[in-house]
């Protein structure tokens, strides 16, 4: 069994939902990090994050969270983790159009 660690960035996530970390075939994630930062300059955005699974259920892990202007927030701490089976997607939006960067730090596991 082959472990990688990785991270993922993604920059102006929005109103559109973005699928921002997949597991591929073959593989599982643990994601260890995320970090969401709130890019706008005067907005608070409201964000959602959803588990979407194989068969394209989705579901919330966050809903209705607020980033204040120019901060960041840390989704996984304390030593959680989030585990991501083969085929499922952690997807992100805002009620704000451009206003997020996210970055993903995770194990890739073979």
């Amino acid at each position: 069994m082959a472990t990688s660690f990785k991270h993922e960035v993604t920059t102006n996530i929005g109103i559109t939902p973005v699928d921002v970390l997949t597991a591929g075939e073959g593989f599982r994630l643990t994601v260890i990090g995320c970090n969401i930062a709130n890019t706008t300059d005067y907005d608070t955005v409201n964000v959602n994050v959803w588990i979407v699974d194989a068969s394209s259920t989705a579901a919330y892990y966050v809903k209705g969270i607020l980033v204040p202007p120019n901060t960041s927030l840390k989704l996984i701490t304390n030593g959680e983790k989030l585990i991501l089976p083969e085929a499922a997607t952690l997807r992100i939006a805002a009620d704000v159009e451009g206003s997020l960067d996210t970055i993903i730090s995770y194990v890739e596991i073979s």
